[in-house]
């Protein structure tokens, strides 16, 4: 399982090599503030990935004391502008986790060069270090679904509150059967999105999250969709969360402006009939 959570704040010297804190973004969180960072999760000790963004990002340095005497990594390149460039800039830690020590404190440092003050931002999934596979797929069709890989499209009309996580419930355009289903891959586009977290409809809390796009044509990190349309790879990311078909999760975006069209794509496997968690 992995979790998303954001970290955003001015910066006010824009200076090569200058580092300074990202300050841990509170609302809407669901792991706790320490300090200006983030207090390491017992249940989600691990760095599971992260992308950054500002209109002259030069670096990004995660830290935690430990993984001291080590330096801590210098992450670049990273998205420069607006908006998440395509291919997305996005550092993959989910195959070889790095591990931190629960409770201790997480930080989130960046460099940028605008030469003056500038606002950075950065997004962050953290997990419990482990991948849960996604369901075999069928060999052949089935005649109720089980182990078929499809894509549900879904769209809403929020208006999205600037600079903020706004929960969307998006209305999925074609029926799909009565079951159980796992979520293997997710795309969210709206205008000035910058990321998306997955929010479960019923347990567990936890908001597995991702890069959003803004235009049609703009490209999905390696991983996050469950087939890589330039490679043909099957995600390594797993399952994401399950679900019944009456629960579809409802979903965070993160955007710079009150957007009002929303479009969100989820890849998923048919589990099973169940319709509810007694008859698993």
């Amino acid at each position: 399982m992995f979790h998303m959570e954001a970290f955003r704040s001015s910066l006010a010297s824009g200076v090569t090599d200058v580092f300074q804190q990202v300050t841990f973004f509170t609302t809407g969180a669901q792991l706790a503030p320490l300090n200006n960072g983030m207090q390491a999760s017992y249940q989600l000790p691990f760095l599971h990935s992260l992308f950054g963004l500002s209109a002259n990002l030069e670096n990004i340095r995660p830290q935690a004391n430990s993984w001291l005497p080590t330096p801590f990594p210098y992450l670049a390149p990273n998205n420069i502008g607006t908006a998440v460039e395509s291919p997305a800039r996005f550092w993959d830690f989910s195959r070889n986790p790095k591990p931190l020590r629960p409770t201790e404190e997480f930080d989130i440092f960046a460099s940028q060069t605008s030469g003056g003050a500038q606002t950075v931002t950065v997004f962050v999934n953290f997990s419990d270090g482990k991948v849960v596979p996604h369901p075999p797929l069928a060999a052949s069709p089935t005649i109720n679904g089980v182990g078929q890989l499809t894509t549900l499209h879904g769209t809403a009309a929020t208006t999205l509150t600037a600079n903020a996580w706004s929960a969307i419930t998006p209305s999925i355009n074609q029926s799909f059967p009565a079951g159980y289903y796992a979520l293997v891959g997710v795309r969210v586009m709206s205008a000035t999105a910058r990321a998306f977290r997955v929010k479960p409809i019923n347990e567990p809390l936890w908001r597995p999250g991702g890069v959003a796009v803004q235009t049609a044509d703009q490209l999905d990190p390696p991983g996050q969709r469950f087939i890589n349309p330039l490679t043909g790879q099957i995600s390594h990311f797993g399952t994401w969360l399950t679900f019944f078909q009456n629960t579809v999760p409802n979903v965070d975006i993160f955007a710079t402006s009150a957007d009002t069209v929303e479009d969100v794509f989820f890849d998923v496997i048919k589990i099973g009939d169940a319709v509810t968690a007694g008859a698993l």
